[in-house]
């Protein structure tokens, strides 16, 4: 009975969240960590990383609509980028949503003039939340919108 009730709670419930999975937390990925250490605690969680546009950059596929990508500098996660593509009605709740998340996490973000971006550059990794829900953008022209929510070392590779 034990091992049923614990099997229930280790399962994950279905969430009304669009952006909680944009989290390092969420893989269990910290930057800094060692590329094999970041690959290894994909494969633990079931995660199938893929070569991204060069050998420095790693994507992993979480849905059709949602990806990350992992970006190494001398064998180093420097930077993990969260997208998440849906239609373009529902893309300014989820950047709210998400909006409403880093404030609480970290604080107001520094004031920037755009309306479509955050900056938190005064934490350790910085943090920039972009949202394209522009209907004649490229993307909007398909009905898509866009928000990428990078986590990243602002300090070049040593």
């Amino acid at each position: 009975m034990l091992t049923i009730l614990a099997f229930i709670l280790a399962t994950a419930f279905p969430s009304s969240s669009k952006t909680s999975w944009m989290r390092p937390e969420s893989f269990h990925l910290s930057i800094g960590m060692s590329r094999s250490d970041a690959l290894g605690k994909l494969r633990d969680g079931g995660w199938k990383a893929q070569k991204g546009d060069d050998a420095s950059h790693v994507v992993v596929d979480y849905s059709s609509t949602q990806s990350l990508t992992l970006e190494f500098r001398k064998e180093r996660l420097h930077s993990i980028r969260f997208e998440l593509f849906t239609i373009l009605s529902q893309i300014g709740g989820a950047f709210e949503e998400e909006k409403a998340y880093l404030r609480k996490a970290f604080g107001k973000p520094k004031p920037v003039k755009s309306k479509t971006m955050l900056l938190y550059d005064s934490t350790l990794p910085n943090i920039m939340a972009v949202v394209s829900n522009d209907p004649k953008s490229e993307s909007g022209k398909r009905g898509l919108g866009v928000l990428v929510v990078r986590y990243y070392d602002p300090l070049p590779a040593k």
